[in-house]
């Protein structure tokens, strides 16, 4: 719904651009309610405002994601970029990427995303990434084999690269081009909601 800032009059039917009829004013106040959140994505110019729905639907998560996934390719199309940027590029993608499983879990009503987060290949990698983030030393565990997984180089030159390296607890390691596993982990979400019959 559009309305005045100043007046509150509904605004729906005066184009944009036009002043209130009411009294004039030229500021606009925008609330999107939660069954229009679900299937669109509303943006506004800087003249205008808009109102978020305390639900927060899953899909903000998700686009969240995607726009992190979007950020890291354009950071590899890059010659050179300081490096403390694109590790923090790179760990707030995972990051996002992880929790989205809780706020599939909380919006969807499905217990099956962080079981899934848990068990998939490439989003165990991406439980690693945000996990060893946020905590800095993964602790032992008997019932599983946690992964820690960081930044360990970035590149520049011709196009900005950077690696992750992660080992187990129980002597497994390797390295992942930051990008291609961010890929995975999106598509390996998208399979995850074709599989329930999600929208995102």
């Amino acid at each position: 719904m559009m309305s005045c800032s100043d007046c509150h009059s509904n605004l729906d039917e005066t184009p944009v651009g036009e002043p209130c009829p009411s009294c004039g004013s030229g500021h606009r106040s925008a609330t999107a309610y939660a069954e229009v959140a679900l299937v669109a994505t509303a943006a506004l110019n800087a003249s205008g405002s808009i109102g978020y729905n305390a639900l927060r639907p899953w899909q903000q998560k998700w686009r969240d994601v995607i726009n992190g996934l979007d950020v890291i390719e354009a950071t590899y199309r890059q010659n050179d970029l300081d490096n403390e940027a694109v590790r923090r590029q790179v760990e707030t993608f995972f990051k996002d990427c992880c929790e989205l499983a809780d706020w599939l879990q909380e919006q969807a009503g499905t217990s099956a995303a962080v079981d899934y987060l848990k068990s998939d290949p490439d989003l165990k990698l991406c439980d690693g990434m945000a996990q060893t983030t946020k905590h800095h030393t993964r602790a032992p565990s008997r019932k599983r084999d946690p992964i820690t997984a960081r930044i360990s180089r970035v590149d520049g030159g011709q196009g900005v690269r950077a690696e992750i390296q992660w080992s187990t607890q129980s002597g497994s390691t390797g390295t992942e081009d930051a990008l291609d596993s961010a890929q995975r982990c999106k598509s390996a979400w998208e399979r995850f909601f074709r599989q329930y019959g999600l929208t995102p």
